[in-house]
């Protein structure tokens, strides 16, 4: 079935947390890290929010404050269920998917393929059945059929059932998300903080391009109602290149350690990445090591924050307000001088 075009009226967005934009908008993975700054621009413009959730009241107390009083619906269901995933999508006008595993999130129940390839094809198909007008599916940078990781080639099919379902779907890759919160920085400094070298996958020469979690918020934001957005796919990554191992010197140099990266070849690195998946929550998986041993960056031709007219936030200046917690030295100790 086509979907039909947006007819989301961007002026409905012009108000505040009482008014009405008689606008109805679905999030799917709310609770999630970049969920919660979406939700919080949606709900200081007045949007009427159905969050579906699985998990309990300490995962989602935050997000009854991010709307005007009854702005906030929590739809209680499972993604598996085709009568759950209809009754959230039923009535809105703007259905938002965020749901994803990070490299380090497959399990024997939520394999990447369940969450990024198969829900969002059902999601697409749901979306058009009910008329949405925009539908908006957040995968990742890399995302490719031939990528050698089996996350991006999972995020690649998705990307590709969501669009053939609904051609008018926006596809938005953000590059890895850093913010107050994150799992890629305060990775870094927990690890450079308690152990005495951070392990580098061939020296972590490959490249990436971390963007601010608000700015990916700010993005998704100013593509509700825009007429350019149907059927396009922008990429997301932040205005410097790294290194991984440049990443890791960055980290150490804010909380006052020595750089503390150690080159671990690759054969060694999968053997060890082979184990510690075995175990819960692993700090590092084989798919992962694979996924960060390519450069993983913004296409050169691709739609951007440019083109949306956003200004990103330079990692370096926005990052040490919050790494600062990590010092091994006190705060109030500088170089040597009590302050």
């Amino acid at each position: 079935m086509a979907a039909p075009a947006t007819r989301v009226n961007k002026k409905a967005l012009k108000g505040g947390y009482s008014s009405a934009s008689n606008l109805t908008a679905t999030v799917f993975g709310s609770t999630g890290f970049l969920g919660k700054y979406l939700v919080s621009k949606l709900g200081e413009r007045g949007v009427r929010l159905k969050l579906p959730v699985r998990c309990g009241e300490v995962y989602t107390r935050d997000l009854r404050v991010m709307a005007d009083l009854g702005g906030v619906d929590f739809r209680r269901g499972s993604i598996r269920s085709l009568d759950h995933i209809a009754d959230a999508v039923e009535g809105s006008q703007i259905v938002i998917n965020l749901l994803g595993r990070t490299q380090t999130g497959e399990t024997r129940r939520w394999s990447f393929e369940d969450v990024h390839t198969h829900f969002p094809a059902v999601l697409a198909e749901l979306c058009a059945e009910h008329k949405v007008e925009q539908l908006i599916h957040v995968s990742g940078l890399g995302a490719s059929t031939d990528a050698p990781s089996a996350w991006a080639r999972s995020k690649a099919l998705g990307e590709a059932q969501v669009l053939e379902a609904f051609p008018q779907a926006t596809i938005v890759r953000p590059a890895t998300l850093y913010g107050e919160e994150d799992s890629s920085l305060n990775r870094l400094a927990h690890f450079s903080r308690h152990f005495p070298f951070v392990p580098l996958l061939d020296g972590g020469l490959a490249k990436t391009q971390p963007t601010y979690v608000l700015d990916v918020a700010n993005a998704i934001f100013a593509l509700l109602g825009n007429v350019e957005a149907p059927g396009k796919v922008f990429e997301l990554g932040g205005p410097k290149v790294f290194t991984h191992a440049e990443l890791a010197n960055y980290v150490a140099r804010v909380i006052g350690d020595t750089p503390p990266g150690l080159s671990v070849p690759r054969p060694v690195a999968l053997a060890a990445a082979m184990g510690l998946q075995l175990v819960p929550n692993p700090w590092v998986t084989v798919d992962q090591l694979i996924h960060d041993a390519s450069d993983v960056l913004v296409s050169p031709m691709a739609l951007g924050y440019a083109d949306l007219g956003i200004k990103t936030a330079d990692l370096e200046e926005t990052s040490a307000r919050w790494l600062h917690m990590y010092k091994k030295k006190s705060n109030f100790i500088e170089d040597g001088v009590v302050i």
